[in-house]
């Protein structure tokens, strides 16, 4: 726990120092004009092997899943940005739901249906999450909106993942390029 800590508090440090050595260090090649702009990161974020949205892995229970029990993490962890202001490349109002653990997009009045049932429920940070921007060594391209049940999940694969509306998701709006470590 205390590596956690000293990890957590070390990155923190290092969004003050984005244009400095720090910044570089913590997620390389990153767009600095993004982060500069967050009012921190938060980490333990992954891709879900079975559903393929985004969720939070920082608890025991890893939150229910659309293709059936809980998420399976898998592949990077990513450190996304939170507070400050959206941007030209940059879309606020991406929350954590309290219900499924994953990442879904509050900023219409339909909060997107929630495989924990009903529909989801915003808690902790406004994430504001790049797009459209050129990908590097250090984020992950193909992130989308499921203009179904309103999740971020990963569009890079054929198969999309199951839908807590029903069938796939489907993307739509922008192509979201997700800072993760190396």
């Amino acid at each position: 726990m205390p590596n956690e800590i000293f990890r957590r508090q070390f990155l923190k440090a290092g969004v003050g120092f984005i244009g400095g050595a720090a910044g570089t260090v913590l997620l390389g090649d990153f767009s600095t004009v993004v982060l500069a702009q967050s009012s921190g990161v938060q980490d333990r974020w992954r891709f879900c092997r079975k559903c393929q949205a985004m969720f939070y892995n920082g608890y025991d229970h890893k939150g229910a899943c659309a293709a059936g029990g809980s998420h399976e993490p898998a592949g990077f962890e990513f450190a996304l940005p939170y507070g400050g202001s959206p941007t030209q490349n940059a879309q606020d109002n991406w929350r954590f739901c309290r219900k499924c653990q994953a990442m879904f997009f509050n900023g219409y009045p339909n909060k997107g249906a929630c495989p924990a049932g009903g529909t989801h429920k915003a808690a902790g940070y406004n994430f504001v999450l790049p797009h459209d921007v050129p990908p590097t060594s250090t984020t992950q391209e193909e992130w989308r909106f499921c203009g179904k049940c309103q999740v971020m999940f990963y569009n890079g694969y054929d198969n999309t993942g199951a839908c807590a509306a029903g069938g796939s998701h489907e993307g739509a709006g922008y192509n979201f390029v997700l800072p993760h470590y190396p």
